[in-house]
């Protein structure tokens, strides 16, 4: 009786053998590719995950499918254009590619990626739209091809201070302490009763009542506003004070940061008691580190207690 290969067929490359059909011939070789191809493949993707074959572990397979770096790639080219390679090249994109990347660069605008040769794709948010600057930053990426570009599946990084300042969108997400830095801090300090020297910028110690919130950790005692950590930025800090009785001496106050004024004010009025009032106020940039003070003078040759006076200070943005 005839039969059709390949069941049953003598040739060493017919594709199926010993099949349970009609007309196969139980015994015929088994195709050398039959056993062979599947071999090759198999110790190919072992190999491109780092393992060595061998006939005592059966579980390489998984172990070169769990490790990823199947579809893992060090990322050469430029911070903007994008070249890497798979250790076991594909032949086409293919929708659905996954391919994480270590990248070496920061980009600076939108990104392209040339995958072993195939052509450079565009690489995007996962809403298709181009990637800011600082999106990707050196270590690890997830990207996945959707047909036409590669959009970045990882989770955001934190933002940055700076770029939380400046309001960028889409590139990090905003942590509690960002947030934190990104609401007022303030402090105010009203009437207490000091004794002042004539002739010299004395710096306010004593207050009637204190108040103070600050994001961030910067403190406000013995007179001075410290600014730490958290509260850096564009501040307006003001200074009122007031004394009767100086009789035709004069009263001047200045705030300071760091011993160098940065506003002052000094003004009597002859009347009504001879009040000296003045009330210098600015707006300033003020980093960590730097130290405020609120000063007051005058000049009737003697020691005046002054008792109404206060000060205030409050962080307005950022610089």
């Amino acid at each position: 009786m005839e039969y059709n290969p390949p069941f049953g067929s003598l040739d060493p490359d017919a594709p199926y053998v010993d099949r349970n059909v009609p007309g196969a011939v139980v015994g015929s070789k088994v195709p050398a590719a039959a056993v062979e191809d599947p071999q090759r493949e198999l110790v190919a993707l072992i190999g491109a995950a780092g393992i060595a074959p061998s006939n005592a572990d059966r579980t390489q397979a998984a172990k070169a499918i769990q490790s990823g770096k199947i579809n893992y790639a060090a990322a050469g080219g430029t911070a903007n254009a994008l070249t890497a390679a798979l250790t076991l090249a594909p032949t086409a994109y293919t929708v659905g590619m996954r391919v994480v990347l270590l990248i070496a660069l920061a980009n600076t605008g939108a990104v392209t990626l040339n995958l072993n040769g195939l052509g450079a794709k565009a690489v995007t948010k996962i809403d298709g739209s181009a990637l800011m600057a600082n999106h990707l930053t050196p270590g690890l990426v997830d990207l996945e091809y959707d047909g036409t570009k590669f959009l970045v599946m990882s989770a955001p990084r934190p933002a940055t201070q700076a770029e939380a300042d400046a309001g960028v969108s889409d590139v990090g997400y905003i942590t509690p302490l960002i947030s934190a830095k990104k609401k007022a801090s303030y402090m105010s300090a009203v009437s207490g009763s000091q004794s002042i020297p004539s002739g010299v910028f004395t710096t306010f110690t004593n207050f009637g009542a204190v108040s103070t919130h600050f994001q961030g950790a910067s403190t406000f005692a013995s007179g001075l506003l410290t600014i730490a950590s958290g509260d850096e930025g564009v501040w307006y800090v003001g200074f009122s004070a007031r004394q009767s009785g100086l009789g035709t001496a004069g009263q001047a106050t200045q705030i300071t940061v760091n011993g160098v004024a940065v506003a002052s004010d000094g003004a009597q009025t002859a009347s009504g008691g001879a009040v000296g009032h003045s009330s210098p106020s600015v707006a300033v940039v003020l980093n960590v580190g730097d130290v405020v003070a609120f000063q007051v003078s005058h000049s009737t040759g003697s020691n005046v207690t002054f008792n109404n006076y206060n000060l205030s200070a409050a962080r307005i943005g950022a610089s």
